[in-house]
């Protein structure tokens, strides 16, 4: 068994959300696959071409949002550190 080498612990979800641009160009949707304090690993089609930095539209009106930087990513997949003091609750 790999011990567990995450600062806090992460819990298994299955929820639709959206990725855009600073800007707020749509760069697709995601599948939210497993989430923490810090990050999240989603689902994306997308993962090839996504930036550095980006963030994750997590209601269907885009008020709860994460900014987020790439901590790793696969052709299908891509783990999230969520950027302490940018979140934001607005459009």
């Amino acid at each position: 068994m790999n011990p567990e080498y995450r600062k806090s612990t992460r819990r298994f979800v299955r929820h639709g959300a959206r990725i855009v641009d600073a800007d707020g160009t749509a760069l697709g949707p995601c599948v939210m696959v497993d989430i923490s304090d810090t990050g999240a690993r989603l689902e994306t089609v997308a993962s090839p071409a996504l930036p550095n930095e980006f963030i994750l539209l997590l209601s269907h009106d885009g008020r709860l949002r994460r900014q987020c930087a790439v901590a790793w990513r696969s052709p299908t997949t891509v783990g999230v550190r969520f950027l302490t003091g940018r979140q934001s609750n607005q459009k």
